[in-house]
């Protein structure tokens, strides 16, 4: 539903799939946890305004995602997929990507994600 939602140009549909927070983190191109750095966290207001300002501000959004692992414990989900495509400001080809889901409610949500061969701009 989120990467439909870039794709589709859908902010709404973006948001409707994350939860009452979400937070991105980034691996600076290592496996090394002393290396990650975080990118943004958003809750309320700002969370809301999030998506509008991402799919028009880095659109339009071209990308096939393949799960790879998927790994359930009660209302958590962790989601490993390998995904490749690009938007207005990167290209990436066979890039993991780890979602953090949480269950709210009946619904399943992303609060976060990890992309390890990607670091914050300088």
């Amino acid at each position: 539903e989120y990467h439909e939602g870039l794709r589709g140009g859908a902010p709404d549909r973006v948001r409707a799939a994350l939860g009452s927070s979400f937070i991105m983190f980034n691996g600076a191109h290592s496996g090394d946890p002393k290396d990650w750095e975080v990118h943004m966290y958003l809750a309320g207001p700002d969370l809301d305004a999030w998506p509008a300002r991402f799919v028009s501000g880095s659109g339009p959004h071209e990308s096939t995602v393949r799960v790879v692992r998927v790994h359930l414990r009660r209302d958590a989900a962790l989601v490993v997929t390998e995904e490749t495509g690009r938007n207005r400001f990167r290209r990436w080809d066979g890039e993991l990507v780890t979602y953090l889901l949480g269950r709210e409610g009946d619904r399943w949500r992303i609060v976060g994600y990890f992309i390890r061969d990607i670091a914050n701009p300088t």
